[in-house]
């Protein structure tokens, strides 16, 4: 155990990095006395920081608006900053700065009425019985003594994350209490699984790994996840109020759980997705409701995919949205600026909520 003089010194050697200057600029800093060379990759440039009395600082151009990935680089070796607490956890971590906007935007914790996460374990059958994980935003003012059915929004993830990567890393808590602050959107409950009921494995993926997981994942949101939501938090079921999306392999996971219970799920976001690679007949054999004169899969208020124009998953899914053009399903494929990248996902997350849950009929701006 450390003495009071010891903790004291351990205190007063901290150092504030990052710093976001009025300017919005950001200073980055490091204390080594043996290091050779530091540098900051953000936004896809690199940094070199000079040194003094031990200390490594550099100071960014000003940054856009808002949450900004980065990493240290000391000697070769890619690091987290060891005076940050703020980490996107992947399979390699790496931290994050905040640039506020002004006016503050979507993402930003604003001076609103907050609702709650909660970070709750349910039995899946589908999983062998196992306890798994998943976060739920319920908006400001829920009454859990006195539900009713309140629209639900199953948030997926990505393959490299996990069911806290949308409030920690997403800010979909923040969008959505600040969306509601605004009365742009109606208040919902969104639930954040965690996306490997076939756990991540290590090395080389075996081949058949995202078809079995998508299986498994959408077996257990209907069979076990969905019915104990409706038990504890009172979530909607009718097609009008429940509705799925997600990011990459999560917006894959998002389509096969859409397309394969149209009677449950109302609307499909698809964000940046790993959509089904397969030929028109294998895809019409695994979800019948594309087929025929008008498709039931027609009947969704929204089917949504926006990726960026610079994403590696692009051609992809032009080939996905060729398929479902060439049997007349209705859909929407959206070319944002960005690349595969939570700046394009927190953005297609705003835009979807105004779209499946606007304050009013009107049609959002």
């Amino acid at each position: 155990m450390k003495s009071l003089s010891e903790a004291t010194a351990i205190l007063a050697d901290q150092i504030e990095s990052p710093e976001v200057h009025p300017d919005r600029s950001v200073t980055f800093r490091l204390r080594s006395r043996t290091a050779e060379n530091v540098s900051v990759w953000i936004d896809g440039d690199s940094i070199e920081l000079s040194v003094r009395h031990g200390i490594w600082s550099g100071r960014t151009q000003p940054l856009p608006p808002g949450v900004h990935d980065y990493s240290l680089d000391v000697d070769g070796t890619r690091m987290i900053d060891p005076s940050n607490r703020s980490v996107k956890k992947w399979f390699t971590l790496t931290s994050m700065v905040e640039v506020p906007g002004d006016p503050p935007r979507v993402t930003e914790f604003c001076d609103v009425p907050h609702g709650m996460v909660s970070r709750c374990y349910y039995r899946s059958e589908s999983a062998n019985g196992a306890q798994r994980p998943v976060v739920v935003y319920t908006p400001p003012g829920f009454d859990f003594s006195n539900q009713s059915e309140c629209p639900i929004l199953f948030l997926l993830h990505g393959y490299g994350d996990d069911e806290t990567a949308w409030t920690e890393v997403g800010r979909a808590h923040l969008i959505a209490d600040n969306l509601i602050a605004s009365k742009r959107t109606r208040p919902c409950l969104i639930v954040m699984p965690n996306g490997h009921p076939v756990p991540a494995p290590y090395g080389m993926r075996p081949p058949q790994y995202f078809e079995d997981n998508a299986r498994l994942c959408q077996q257990d949101l209907s069979q076990d996840l969905h019915p104990w939501l409706q038990s504890e938090f009172g979530a909607a079921r009718d097609p009008e109020n429940c509705f799925v999306a997600g990011l990459s392999m999560g917006g894959g996971q998002a389509i096969h759980v859409g397309l394969s219970d149209l009677n449950t799920f109302g609307a499909i976001g698809a964000f940046s997705p790993a959509p089904p690679l397969m030929e028109i007949s294998d895809l019409e054999e695994l979800y019948p409701g594309i087929t025929g004169a008008d498709p039931a899969a027609n009947q969704l208020a929204e089917f949504w995919l926006p990726i960026g124009r610079d994403d590696f998953l692009l051609e992809r899914c032009r080939n996905f949205s060729g398929q479902l053009t060439e049997r007349g399903v209705r859909h929407q494929l959206e070319l944002v600026e960005g690349g595969h990248d939570w700046t394009v996902w927190r953005n297609a997350l705003e835009q979807f909520l105004l779209r499946i849950v606007p304050a009013s009929s009107d049609p959002p701006d």
